[in-house]
């Protein structure tokens, strides 16, 4: 039989102080309305632990690029906007004494809020341009080919 829904913060919080206070399990799984399973892994996750409830933050390999290195990062590419993803590689492969994948450089940009975009070339136009180009057109809107 699977589980019926996950527990909400404030239903491990009553387990935990409920636990803390010295009710039994059986008194405060019937008090939360959870299996005797869930409140007994949620008590020992909070004790063991100290308090966290969750483990996201220590899965995976530790980062390649630490805060310090992050912040060399940043100040690499705002030197240069428009430097390639390669060539931010390279300059900061010879910065590093470990070599860095351009998909360690590529989420490293996008982490630190850093998207690429494409210029454009539009013409700069200011207020006054754009009034003497109205003017224009309505001097000349009755103009035919001839």
């Amino acid at each position: 039989m699977g589980k019926s829904h996950d527990l909400t913060d404030i239903e491990k919080s009553m387990i935990i102080g409920y636990r803390a206070g010295g009710v039994s399990i059986s008194e405060t799984a019937a008090f939360v309305k959870c299996s005797h399973s869930a409140v007994v892994k949620v008590y020992s996750n909070w004790k063991n632990q100290e308090g966290a409830q969750s483990r996201r933050a220590n899965c995976g390999a530790p980062r390649v690029i630490n805060d310090r290195a992050e912040r060399r990062f940043r100040r690499l590419v705002e030197s240069d906007r428009r430097a390639t993803v390669d060539t931010i590689t390279a300059q900061m492969n010879q910065q590093c004494t470990r070599k860095l994948s351009r998909t360690t450089v590529q989420r490293t940009l996008l982490r630190i809020g850093l998207r690429s975009r494409r210029l454009i070339s539009e013409p700069m136009l200011t207020s006054v341009h754009r009034k003497k180009r109205h003017a224009f057109a309505l001097q000349h809107k009755h103009w035919t080919l001839e």
